[in-house]
């Protein structure tokens, strides 16, 4: 429930922020259509991992370390092609998005410009996404949580940086927003590279299990 909380305090952090500072143009770009559809294709691609996990979960319940380790080897790799796809059709599609949910001319350009870099981070936010699901489903539910405090308050933090004193306007909350994605994916990866467990993340044996990735899709498409 907190996790759920801090997830959604990126977004409205960056739309305070650029409100306060910017205007109520920005405050729209950021804050309107933008967000709707960042938040539905990333709950998408959010519960479509979790499948995954729910595999990873199961193993871990039965004390099959082997194919623990082969689901977490790869739900990452999986994790890390959905961002790749994300940023892709994302940056692409992203005009005709917006156009079609009637955003008004005047905010456009900064709601294009917002959810294109916003997209480029969409590889390490996958991968916090599903490390932290990972952990979760090992029954560490603290440490995703931290992990995501620390980079909600760096979110907000670097967006008044970006925003007052470099005066980027809503390009500067999307990168700040980019950065502390990327600071979150490397948290939760260092947590799983250090584990000494079967959930360990071993960089030399990331791969795709056929099997898993079956599994993985079946169970996570209806979510």
């Amino acid at each position: 429930l907190l996790g759920m909380l801090f997830q959604q305090l990126y977004n409205m952090a960056d739309a305070v922020i650029v409100g306060r500072f910017v205007g109520k143009n920005a405050l729209a770009a950021v804050g309107g259509s933008a967000s709707q559809i960042l938040n539905l294709i990333i709950g998408f691609f959010t519960g479509l991992c979790s499948g995954a996990t729910v595999i990873i979960a199961q193993y871990y319940g039965a004390n099959d370390d082997e194919d623990v380790s082969k689901g977490v080897q790869t739900a990452i790799v999986f994790a890390a092609v959905c961002g790749v796809i994300m940023t892709v059709v994302g940056i692409v599609t992203a005009p005709w998005l917006l156009r079609i949910m009637d955003t008004p001319e005047e905010t456009m350009a900064d709601s294009v410009s917002y959810m294109r870099i916003v997209y480029m981070a969409m590889i390490p936010a996958m991968i916090y996404n599903m490390g932290s699901a990972i952990l979760r489903a090992v029954g560490d539910s603290k440490r995703p949580l931290y992990f995501l405090i620390i980079c909600c308050v760096l979110n907000v933090a670097m967006d008044i940086v970006a925003v007052v004193v470099f005066d980027l306007a809503v390009e500067g909350v999307a990168i700040a927003t980019s950065l502390a994605q990327l600071i979150s994916a490397v948290l939760v990866c260092r947590s799983l590279i250090r584990s000494k467990q079967s959930y360990r993340l071993e960089l030399k044996n990331i791969r795709i299990e056929g099997r898993m990735m079956r599994r993985a899709v079946r169970i996570g498409l209806p979510a």
